[in-house]
């Protein structure tokens, strides 16, 4: 038997397009910042460093000092000095080079130094090495990572901020989607005061209302049920005291019609109230089987595959019989005379038990699907006494497996007919 992969369709949800923008953004910006830095700031810093270490070369020429002098500025100021002409040669770092090697370019200017040569008063020449640009440099590097650092630290605190504030959207939608599946016990929680407050409030009055409206339909149901029960009974027995003829033979099928219909509304209500089923424990592979050799002498007949061979829950036997009578019956109605049998198989899937009821019959239109499940919904509309039934059947079907804490889905197969897919808990 073949079944259908359901794979999910990924959709762009609101926090994810919101998302997408906050990281635009903060690309943008960085790479706006970043640029600005690289193109504008530091060529710029760099050139005015030189600048002014050259001016300040010029004017500390201007002052001879000496080596005693050196050495105090070079402990303020970081720079590095070597003298060289009348008054000697000195240093305040061994590792400077000389004059003449700089005058030749064997060493170069860096980063990290940069190399001035000045005339002195007295013919000599001062050579001045400063990291000024060096220390400009990582100054503005600094503040370039801290601007890039608040850039994304005021993106994300917007972007969860606005989180925050579309929190209700999120609730909307998840109550939307409970909604269509059939849950009309929802109370969203109201998150603001403002205009999605008001959305999730009128959301919640909306539902309110539907419950009531299912509620009051389901009442009335029970209460015509209720109420046809004794004049349907006087009816009987009036029937039963005539004489036997055509008339009589013609409405007793009728009456025990009327009587079926009344004992599926009847309960169909009773399977809402906690005591409408009784569970214990029980194999669920027997229970297939015996619904199949109902249908021995039918056709197009019904074939059961269980895997494994002993499936256990807590159910209730005689509702599950019922269930699955119901889908059978519902998939011989609509079989077609070259259909295949009907499949029935259960297998265990992690934390559940799948029922599956697969016919090869004419199928479901699409117009059916949200409301197979709905009392006296009929596929069929012209109501024939070949399809039979009041559109009751279903609706017990699913009723019986909400009671056992499952759920009931149908779908059409790629070829031809129909599946019924149950889904029932495993014990804990």
């Amino acid at each position: 038997m073949t079944e259908r992969v359901w794979k999910p369709q990924w959709r762009p949800s609101i926090f994810s397009k919101l998302l997408a923008i906050m990281l635009g953004m903060t690309i943008i910006l960085l790479s706006i910042v970043t640029g600005f830095f690289a193109l504008v700031v530091f060529p710029t810093i760099l050139a005015t460093s030189d600048h002014a270490a050259e001016e300040y070369a010029r004017v500390l020429a201007a002052s001879s000092p000496n080596l005693e002098s050196a050495k105090s500025i070079r402990k303020h100021v970081d720079v590095d000095l070597r003298y060289e002409g009348p008054d000697g040669t000195w240093t305040t770092a061994d590792s400077l080079p000389t004059i003449e090697q700089v005058r030749k370019g064997e060493t170069r200017s860096s980063v990290r130094h940069h190399y001035y040569l000045v005339p002195a008063r007295n013919g000599g020449t001062y050579l001045l090495v400063w990291d000024l640009r060096d220390q400009m440099h990582s100054t503005h590097v600094k503040l370039l990572w801290m601007l890039l650092v608040l850039i994304v630290t005021v993106v994300l605190a917007a972007y969860a901020f606005q989180k925050r504030l579309l929190r209700p959207v999120q609730s909307l939608g998840d109550g939307v989607a409970r909604m269509s599946a059939g849950h009309v016990d929802i109370v969203l929680p109201v998150f603001s005061q403002d205009e999605l407050g008001a959305l999730t409030t009128a959301f919640n009055q909306m539902v309110r209302r539907v419950r009531e409206m299912i509620q009051a339909r389901d009442q009335l149901l029970l209460d015509v049920s209720h109420e046809l029960r004794s004049p349907l009974t006087r009816l009987k027995v009036a029937l039963a005291l005539l004489p036997e003829d055509e008339n009589m033979a013609r409405l007793n099928p009728d009456i025990n019609e009327m009587e079926t219909m009344i004992s599926e509304l009847l309960e169909l209500e009773r399977l809402r109230t906690p005591h409408g089923i009784c569970r214990q424990k029980q194999d669920l592979v027997p229970i297939l089987h015996q619904v199949a050799q109902t249908f021995d002498n039918k056709s197009p007949g019904v074939r059961i595959a269980a895997n494994p061979q002993s499936i256990f829950l807590n159910i209730d036997g005689d509702k599950i019989r019922a269930l699955l009578r119901n889908l059978v019956e519902n998939a011989f109605k609509y079989s077609l005379p070259d259909s295949r049998p009907v499949d029935v198989s259960a297998a265990e899937l992690d934390q559940t038990v799948v029922i599956r009821v697969q016919d090869d019959g004419q199928g479901i239109p699409e117009a059916h699907m949200a409301n197979i499940f709905e009392p006296f919904l009929r596929v069929d509309p012209s109501r024939s006494k070949k399809t039979g039934g009041y559109g009751l059947g279903l609706s017990i079907c699913k009723r019986i497996v909400e009671a056992h804490g499952g759920n009931i889905a149908v779908e059409n197969n790629a070829g031809r007919g129909a599946s019924f897919v149950v889904s029932l808990p495993k014990p804990g």
